[in-house]
């Protein structure tokens, strides 16, 4: 004990009992930095903000053992190190006691939803702006704690750190203030939410929503399985096709176009035609019947068995006639696993196509463009 009490410095009875539960504190905070990140729903599997808690409890322990060295050795030292410690920890403290507060404001405003089979709270209007409002509170009481902890109170001055923040804000606001407004936008449609599956006008891949944030919206590219950033003023200026949001019962509506050939008709007569033409029909016909019969077997596909199959020559073109077949695929469930979306949206799709395919090659009707040759014999001269 008198070891102890040489290596530290001349407190009282009182400083030694705070410097003590700051230690108790700092090392429980190390020790507990797991359970309370779960608070704020971080991913069990990220372990990058454990480190980061934990590093940062270790740097303010170290700066706190160097500040008491210090201390013992030199009377004129100004507790430097303490202070840059504090300030680690008032940063850190606003950290997370902002997400903290954004994940009570998302449980108590937010709109529930089951994705994954997990239930989770998603943002709307109401917690953004509850958000927004924390946020400026949290950023000045940061600001006014590092003031105090370095003991700069001429910068509360009219013309100190406050209106350097204003001045700033008032500057940069071109840059952020739209991204900000925008993402309010789109929460307050409640059209685009999380593990929603939208097409956005110009880009010709599917994505769904991982995560509408202030400024940008991070998507996940369901065909190449990758992460997709975009601010959200340039989102909303695009035209947004929510696929998770259908507009009827009937389901999402697909259509697949085949090239076909011409028929020959070859009748001498016009009633002779008329039943060849009509023969021709009823192959094409039979065609998308037989792969509407075949997909409806198929439990596995996403599709609307309720709503059947639809054909009609949509272009009598140069080589070939243009057949649209229109099908319904069901909803689409709430995930954000691009691996079962492609399943459910692209795979039937492609299933689909198959057994068109193969319904034609047993009718004896080719699904290839012919091409047309004119060919001219030149005589003799």
């Amino acid at each position: 004990m008198d070891t102890i009490l040489w290596l530290t410095p001349d407190f009282t009875q009182t400083e030694r009992i705070v410097h003590g539960l700051i230690f108790l504190l700092n090392i429980s905070l190390l020790f507990a930095a797991r359970p309370l990140l779960a608070l704020i729903e971080i991913d069990e599997t990220r372990t990058s903000p454990v480190r980061i808690f934990r590093a940062v409890n270790i740097v303010i322990l170290v700066l706190h053992v160097l500040d008491l060295t210090l201390l013992k050795v030199s009377s004129d030292y100004e507790n430097a190190f303490i202070k840059l410690g504090l300030s680690l920890a008032a940063v850190y403290t606003a950290l997370y006691g902002y997400n903290l507060l954004c994940f009570l404001s998302r449980k108590r405003f937010g709109n529930e939803k089951v994705i994954d089979d997990k239930k989770v709270y998603i943002d709307t209007y109401s917690t953004r702006l509850v958000d927004l409002l924390c946020l400026s509170f949290i950023i000045i009481f940061t600001i006014y704690a590092l003031i105090k902890i370095w003991g700069a109170d001429s910068m509360l001055e009219t013309t100190g750190i406050f209106g350097i923040v204003a001045a700033f804000l008032a500057f940069t606001s071109a840059s952020w203030a739209p991204d900000i407004i925008s993402g309010l936008i789109v929460l307050n449609t409640r059209i685009l939410q999380d593990g929603d599956v939208v097409v956005v006008d110009g880009y010709p891949d599917e994505y769904v929503i991982s995560k509408v944030t202030l400024i940008y919206i991070v998507l996940y590219d369901i065909r190449n399985n990758h992460r997709t950033l975009i601010r959200n003023s340039q989102f909303i200026k695009s035209k947004i096709d929510n696929l998770s949001r259908i507009a009827s019962t009937d389901g999402i509506r697909q259509a697949l176009r085949y090239n076909i050939g011409y028929p020959q008709i070859d009748g001498k007569t016009s009633e002779e035609r008329s039943e060849q033409l009509q023969h021709y029909r009823n192959r094409v016909e039979r065609i998308f019947r037989q792969a509407n019969e075949q997909c409806s077997k198929n439990t596995s596909l996403n599709l609307n068995v309720d709503a059947p199959f639809e054909c009609a020559l949509t272009h009598a073109g140069d080589y070939a006639l243009e057949y649209t077949v229109w099908f319904y695929l069901g909803r689409l469930p709430n995930t954000k696993i691009t691996a079962t979306i492609r399943r459910h949206l692209m795979g039937t799709i492609y299933s689909v196509n198959e057994a068109v395919f193969s319904a034609a090659e047993i009718e004896g009707i080719s699904l290839s463009t012919p091409q047309l040759n004119n060919i001219q014999i030149a005589k003799d001269l």
